[in-house]
């Protein structure tokens, strides 16, 4: 009742659009804890300056980074210049996932603490580096203690429900959103609830607050178009694929360079079956670089299509990166975990990978972790942890279907066959690869369902 309370709070308490803050960050990929941040002792303003990637000055963002960083060139000495020097560092970082910005966005940011310690601002920023990182203790601790010094930092009570999403604390997650919310309902936090929303089981009125997100807008218009590319999914999991088309028609134009749009549009062509222009996506995707999720999707198009030898290209690809990922300490494990899973590839190195996050309260997390575990054979860990990953009743086709699978290796017949036709009835298509074999896992439970009632009838009236 608690977390009704919170969504209709959330929804109902909104009375007014204020324009997006920079400084109001996204939860990101994870990137393998490091050190904890210290001073950047021995790295001068102009070396950090001098460091920063060359702009295109394309786009809005790289536009606005170029005069922002004449902006500290003029003014080192003042620490609200460097903190939005990384504001716009981490809208970069958000455009493009390049995850090689994030040692820069936490550069500007100890400057900015180098020159005021007391900085709320930078001490937000600071909270999420430290979250992108997934080290959520620093990131909580940075959070507080922006909220220490100035109580109503929206953007602080942003970052601390986000690694309360990202821990599974999700009670936690809707009060500091709610908060958010209160004190500047707009395109960041409407579009954090909605999310929240959606993974704790209500799509309509997630897909309701998405949609209000959109229609408040944002600085950059890459915000909006990643609220466009996640209500897309939204609809895509529930196999409504011509209403994700249409919400991603007005950023898919020819010019779309943006990752989270150029996925959403690869995943809606190839549950529609058109399978070149899911491709074509893909290839537009990573011509940016490396994309682990693009060379996945790629690689299965092919074996779809019966082009192996070029799918273990691909796949190839994927293990090289996650190997140059890892030595840079920049790699997303329950990520590669899932790969392999998926694929039947290095079933011990996939258990190591997940059993990482072993004590996880977070339902996708658990979803990967049981995922593997059934992979690995280990079907009582694999029903345990499923049971996590099935308890907000998140509206994705893949969790049931992996509920599915492990609850027929287990002998549950009645519940495999509930989960399978649930996540076949939302998205027929949900994945080239993983879809056929639902259905032909449902396909054998109903074989033999009708062989049962068959000799079951023959035992009473003779054959």
């Amino acid at each position: 009742m608690n977390k009704l309370r919170a969504i209709f709070a959330i929804i109902f308490g909104m009375v007014a659009i204020w324009t997006v803050s920079l400084s109001s960050k996204p939860v990101n990929p994870a990137i393998t804890p490091t050190e904890k941040a210290e001073d950047p002792v021995g790295i001068s303003a102009n070396e950090i300056l001098d460091k920063l990637p060359a702009t295109e000055s394309k786009t809005d963002t790289d536009k606005t980074l170029t005069a922002m960083i004449g902006k500290v060139r003029a003014e080192p000495d003042k620490s609200y210049r460097w903190v939005a020097l990384g504001d716009v560092l981490a809208q970069k970082l958000r455009d493009t996932t390049d995850q090689n910005y994030l040692a820069h966005v936490e550069l500007t940011y100890l400057q900015a603490l180098k020159l005021d310690p007391k900085d709320s601002d930078a001490m937000t920023g600071m909270s999420w580096v430290t979250g992108n990182r997934h080290i959520f203790d620093q990131s909580i601790h940075w959070a507080e203690k922006a909220l220490a010094i100035q109580p109503n930092h929206v953007a602080a009570f942003g970052i601390l429900g986000d690694a309360a999403l990202e821990l599974g604390d999700y009670d936690k997650a809707f009060d500091c959103y709610q908060k958010m919310a209160d004190l500047r309902p707009d395109l960041s936090s409407w579009s954090r609830a909605a999310y929240l929303i959606w993974v704790t089981g209500d799509s309509k009125k997630a897909i309701w607050l998405m949609e209000k997100a959109i229609k408040a807008g944002a600085p950059f218009g890459e915000n909006t178009a990643w609220c466009r590319a996640k209500l897309a999914m939204m609809y895509f999991h529930s196999g409504e694929l011509l209403a994700a088309k249409e919400c991603l028609e007005p950023v898919l134009t020819k010019d779309t360079h943006n990752p989270h749009v150029l996925l959403a549009a690869c995943k809606i062509a190839a549950s529609n079956h058109d399978y070149p222009a899911a491709l074509a996506y893909c290839d537009k995707l990573l011509e940016a670089g490396p994309n682990h999720e693009a060379l996945v999707i790629a690689g299965d198009l092919h074996s779809a299509m019966g082009e192996f030898a070029l799918a273990q290209a691909y796949y190839e690809k994927v293990m090289k990166l996650h190997a140059a990922q890892d030595a840079k300490g920049a790699h997303d494990h329950m990520q590669m975990a899932r790969f392999y899973a998926d694929h039947d590839r290095h079933r011990i190195d996939a258990i190591r990978l997940a059993e990482e996050h072993q004590n996880t309260h977070n339902v996708m997390e658990a979803d990967v972790l049981a995922w593997v575990y059934f992979k690995n054979g280990n079907l009582s860990r694999a029903s345990v942890v499923m049971r996590l990953a099935l308890s907000q009743n998140t509206p994705d086709p893949e969790i049931l279907y992996h509920a599915g699978m492990i609850a027929a290796a287990t002998g549950d017949k009645q519940a495999a066959r509930t989960y399978l036709e649930q996540a076949l009835a939302w998205n027929p298509a949900f994945n080239v690869i993983q879809a056929p074999i639902a259905r032909k896992a449902l396909n054998a439970l109903m074989a033999e369902d009708l062989t049962t009632t068959d000799h079951a009838n023959s035992a009473i009236y003779g054959p």
